[in-house]
């Protein structure tokens, strides 16, 4: 199989790139800089330069017979207007390469589609036919993502491309540099907040098991439409802690704080940064509290049932890997 691939420099891209690869697939990847080339050449894929959000970048998905799109804007603070670009204009872009090409498009989506406070509520409740929440004008990535399925599925329809968009939680593990970077700089005077209770499951997946996913979903042709792929066995705050202190060997004094007290800090947060930076997303509101405290609400079953998804890396395993590599690199001078 040729496939073509986007976002290659990234956290899913890049083991994706790893993982077709070790299969014997040819790999293509589209890379923004020299730098970029230079990395995806390094993991065994062809690369090609080009963004995502000009047409006559995707010259080189000629003949692929799958594309992997997983470049995206995630927490850039940048203008509504660029994430419309790259996030949506992009998108499209895929579909009608996806499209001349007759290739299998399985695109890179987020839960941040059903809004950042689903309405169907409780644990497991969220499934791809729940019905989608609020999303604030200011929440550029969640707006972008879920108008990028849109345009998905409208020009998929109209053309007749075979496509899968695949919804995990917040992503983590080897080569991510957002979440795990804040989180131990946040540990590093040896104290955690606990949000809540501290018990609960948090909306989290391992790349690695992302990967298992994309790759189910172009070993099952026949399946289109979009899957969670939300749910790897799960993991809470608590345990999450405990295993940033066992790798790294150093104790860690568990302090809890009040939902609503962070809650509030989160929107003065994103209020402060409306006010100072207007045309900027600030990456951090209200959400960000309730993420914390509240159990996984996402329910993966279609995944497991049409995709025969089985998540490979169990979530204590995973947690190991991704906190070991980021000390190993921070060690390097790499973060």
């Amino acid at each position: 199989m040729k496939a073509f691939v986007t976002g290659g420099t990234g956290l899913v891209g890049s083991h994706t790139i790893e993982r077709l690869v070790s299969q014997g697939h040819e790999v293509v990847a589209m890379a923004r800089s020299d730098a970029g080339m230079q990395m995806v050449r390094g993991l065994g894929a062809e690369p090609v330069r080009g963004i995502v959000e000009e047409p006559e970048s995707w010259r080189s998905a000629r003949g692929a017979d799958a594309i992997i799109h997983a470049a995206a804007l995630i927490t850039t603070s940048t203008t509504w207007e660029t994430f419309d670009r790259v996030n949506v204009h992009g998108t499209r872009n895929a579909v009608l390469a996806a499209a001349e090409s007759g290739a299998r498009l399985v695109h890179l989506s987020s839960v941040a589609v059903y809004g950042r406070q689903p309405k169907a509520g409780g644990s497991g409740a969220v499934d791809e036919n729940a019905p989608f929440g609020r999303i604030a004008a200011a929440d550029s990535y969640a707006r972008s993502k879920r108008m990028a399925e849109e345009v998905l599925w409208a020009e998929a329809a109209r053309r007749g491309v075979s496509a899968v968009a695949l919804r995990p939680c917040v992503i983590y593990g080897e080569r991510e540099r957002l979440f795990m970077s804040r989180l131990l700089s946040l540990l590093r005077f040896g104290v955690a907040p606990i949000v809540g209770s501290g018990t609960n499951t948090l909306a989290m997946v391992y790349v690695g098991n992302v990967v298992d996913a994309l790759v189910a979903a172009l070993a099952h042709p026949a399946a289109t439409g979009p899957f969670n792929t939300a749910n790897d066995g799960g993991i809470t705050q608590r345990e999450v802690y405990q295993i940033v202190a066992e790798v790294t060997g150093r104790p860690i004094r568990m302090v809890r704080l009040p939902v609503a007290a962070v809650v509030a800090f989160g929107t003065a947060w994103h209020l402060g940064h409306r006010i100072l930076h207007p045309r900027r997303y600030s990456g951090f509101g209200s959400s960000s509290g309730h993420f914390m405290a509240r159990d996984n609400p996402y329910s993966s079953a279609r995944a497991e049932r049409e995709l025969a998804w089985q998540p490979t890396t169990p979530a204590p395993e995973a947690w190991r890997r991704a906190v070991r590599w980021f000390v190993e690199q921070r060690g390097k001078g790499g973060c």
